[in-house]
Order: C-alpha cells, then structure tokens, then sequence
C-alpha cells in the first residue's frame, strides 16, 4: 500500500533534522579557540598573525557593527583517521535559513594562504594536517550586521554605518570542532531531500510520485536512529531505483552554471565587497579541488581587480582556472552597470576598459553583456554590445515584473538601429538558485517557448557573501544528471 504523503514527508524532515544531518559529522574533536579584535579597519593577516590573542570559549560574544575580530583555532587530527578527511566546522553564530547579509569568515593557512570562506552554508573549512598531526589556522570574521533579523524593509537604519550603529557585540560563536565527515550520510541528507523536491511538484495520482514516496519509507524504516552512519548504505540502497529513473524524452534541459552574483555597492562598505570577493571565489577554488565539472562564471573586472590586489596568492590560483576554462570571466564590463541613465559613451567604456583588463591579465575576451541585476536597458544597448564585440545578453531582474511580464525567455532583442542581440532570461527567475527540484521545475514551468525549444540557464550559487555555489548543490547536480520528474 502506498504510505500516506503528509506522513512520510512529515517522517523524513523530522529524521533529516534530528538524525541525519546530525550525524553527518559522527565524531566531534575539541579544539582550542582564541580570539583578537582588530581595532578600527580590517587588517592584514601580517599584522592579526603577530596580535595578542586570548582564549576564548564556545558562546562567547563577539563582533562590533562592521568590526573584525580574528580567531585562531588548532588542535590535532586523531591518529586514526584517513589522511584529508578532518573538517573545522565553524558556526560563528549564523542566522538559520538565510545564506548572507550577516557574519562572513574567510579562513587561512598558518603560513597566511586563503583556504576558504565560512558562510552559513559552508561552515567547514579543509584541515591539511596529516593524522596526528597538530595544526593551526585562522580565522578572519565579519560582524556585518543582519539587517534582515530586525525586519529591515529598506527605511534609514543607524546599523549602516560604524558611526552611529553602537557598540553592543552582535554574534555569538555556536560552535567550533574538528571532525571527519561521513560520505554515506552526507549523500543520505542530499537524496531525501531531492527525491521529497520532485514528489512535492508532481501531481497526486503520478506513478513516479507513488514510487518515490515508497522509496522513501522504506529509506527511514532501513535506518537505525541509534546509528545512522552504520545504516547509511542500507538506507540509500533504497532509494538507488527512484534515482535511476531517467528524464522523459521530452524534459527540459538546463545548463548548472556556477555564479555568484556580489553587489560591488549596495548595503556595506566597499572594503566588505572585497573581502567577499576573496571568501565567495576561495570557496568556488575550493569546490574545483573537489568536483572536476565545476564551471563558473564571474563578471565584472573591478572584482577581479580587488582580488588581484590584495590576495595576490588568491589571484595565482583564480587565474589557473580561468586558463582552464572553468573560472569563465563573462561580461566584458569593467562593473555591472546601469544601462538606463549611464551615457552611450560611459557604457562603451565598460567595455573598454572591462575587455581590456580580460585580455591583459588572462588573455581571454568575453563576447556576452552579462547583467542579471539590471533594472532596465538604453534601446541602444544592441548596436553597443555588436560595436564591442559581444553578440549575447543574459538578464534576469525584468522576469520579476508584476505588471509588465517579460513575455520571452529566448529570444532576437531588436534595438534602434536594427541590431539584434541574442538574448536569454533564465526561466529560473533567479541568479541565485540553489537547483532544488521546486526551482528546476520552474524552469521548465516559465519556459516561453516551450514546443519551440527546450534549453534554458540556471545561474547557480549563494550571491551578496553567501559563498557562492555550495557542495550540497553540486552533489545534487551528480545526483540527478538526468531524473524522472524534473528537467
């Protein structure tokens, strides 16, 4: 008999919080916790490696309006475990369910390398040290405030400005620990929740729902709540079928492209844009060690510039990948810019200078205008982007319309001259998505031109200092290449 929906989804988010995702770091390892607060501006790693540092325990409080408080962590990874398994798990007191607009780490090597950036979800930070080993990193966290915590709804608040936000600590270190991860149950917490996505969209009486939602009991009633990790594999070998089943013939297709979208000046210092660069493309350099099929594209040059400047080791690395082809400057602007008030000329020199900067320091000459966040187009923009060489525009703000509906998603942009310039709206509605199979579907859903064409973009990855693309998200992407039920 087919188990009850409302139960078994009932069931699986209550194991996925309380069981599962619990287990996914089985063994927690103490570390030691120290702590120095930089006084004013952030500071380089020279000068936070050489401060006074003094012990500090779990719920300490921490973190000034736009202040920046250094931890230095260490410890020793156990004897017995595999060499490159330990993670520092690191929760400087994030707000559940949200991905920025509050306390952002980025993590370095004893020696001062970036690792990578600690975010709400990416908390984890690779240890190299071989077992047995001691190590040491650090640490650099920023108390930005979580205007959305307040209810912030775009009025003046005095939380913009070091000046007049006060002085009350605004984080609480939750948790610091060293620990293994257990693939099995990872991989668990990835497949409930995808195959729970696709039997959300479908309708009641889907067959391909009914199997899904028998899969699923039978994945709960396998796992032994007392010992999730050794069940793991018992657990997911009951959902091997349900994710075996291919797409239809028929389905959609998308292309996952990594991106990050980072407002080089809206709701912080421009100083903050920098240091989120450095933690949003550590962790995509990161996630490449780990997933070969990463690709990601990254616009404007000034952030590029910014990162080349002051993490000129991070740089090294970026560029590395961008001669691979998967760290994709795309745009060819110097920012992403306005293109309603900006003068014909001023948008030419985005280019200009944008194209430019590509071409000196990695060789490369994008030939799209890349603007998702754009609020509006100069009739013009057809016969400029042809002028410099670009031949493609993806946008997606417009799509947010409530009156005024952007009737296409691929289409011919004509402009005043006759020009005519590619152009694709992601019938994702975001260039921020997370490819949940609620999203996926969407894409399929708000295709224009279904019956015409079946290929759309799905920009995904955490942007504003959410880190960017996550290993959740990728390890859903291999997961569900080609799956029943969704594009």
């Amino acid at each position: 008999m087919t188990p009850d929906y409302d139960r078994v989804v009932l069931r699986a988010n209550r194991y996925l919080r309380e069981r599962i995702e619990p287990a996914i770091y089985p063994m927690l390892v103490s570390v030691a916790i120290e702590m120095w607060e930089a006084p004013g501006e952030p500071v380089p790693f020279e000068t936070a490696v050489t401060s006074p540092y003094e012990l500090v325990e779990l719920g300490r409080a921490w973190g000034r309006p736009w202040g920046t408080t250094w931890f230095r962590v260490s410890g020793v990874v156990p004897g017995d475990w595999a060499p490159s398994r330990a993670e520092l798990v690191m929760d400087l007191g994030f707000a559940q369910g949200r991905d920025g607009f509050q306390a952002e780490g980025l993590a370095f090597t004893e020696s001062g390398a970036v690792i990578k950036g600690v975010e709400p979800n990416s908390r984890y930070i690779p240890v190299s040290a071989a077992p047995g080993s001691p190590f040491v990193c650090y640490v650099e966290a920023a108390s930005n405030p979580d205007f959305l915590s307040t209810g912030w709804t775009y009025a003046p608040t005095p939380m913009g400005s070091r000046t007049t936000a006060g002085d009350d600590l605004l984080y609480r270190l939750e948790s610091c620990f060293l620990s293994a991860r257990s693939d099995a149950v990872w991989s668990l917490a990835q497949e409930v929740p995808l195959l729970l996505g696709i039997a959300t969209i479908l309708n009641t009486g889907s067959t391909r729902r009914a199997e899904i939602l028998v899969a699923l009991s039978r994945c709960l009633d396998a796992i032994d709540v007392q010992h999730v990790e050794a069940t793991a594999d018992a657990a997911r070998a009951c959902l091997a079928d349900a994710l075996a089943q291919p797409a239809h013939a028929s389905a959609h297709h998308v292309v996952a492209t990594g991106h990050a979208h980072i407002d080089s000046a809206w709701l912080w210092p421009v100083r903050e844009t920098v240091r989120k660069c450095a933690r949003t493309f550590s962790n995509v350099l990161s996630l490449m060690d780990e997933d070969s099929d990463l690709v990601f594209a990254c616009s404007s040059a000034q952030q590029f510039a910014w990162v080349k400047q002051y993490y000129p080791e991070l740089f090294a690395r970026l560029a590395a990948r961008v001669g691979e082809g998967r760290f994709v400057p795309v745009g060819g602007m110097w920012v992403e810019s306005d293109t309603n008030m900006p003068s014909g000329e001023s948008m030419i020199r985005q280019f200009l200078y944008g194209k430019q900067f590509f071409d000196e320091e990695f060789g490369v000459e994008p030939n799209e205008v890349w603007l998702p966040d754009s609020f509006g187009y100069s009739a013009a923009l057809p016969q400029i982007a042809d002028h410099v060489g670009c031949h493609y525009l993806l946008t997606q703000k417009l799509s947010w319309n409530d009156t005024n509906a952007m009737p296409f998603s691929t289409f011919l942009w004509e402009g005043i001259d006759g020009t005519r310039l590619f152009t694709h709206f992601p019938p994702v509605s975001t260039y921020n998505s997370d490819l949940s199979p609620t999203e996926l579907n969407r894409s399929e859903v708000r295709f224009q031109e279904r019956g015409l064409a079946r290929l759309s973009m799905v920009p995904f990855g955490y942007g504003d200092g959410g880190g960017g693309p996550t290993r959740e998200m990728l390890g859903i992407a291999l997961r569900a290449p080609s799956l029943e039920g969704r594009p």
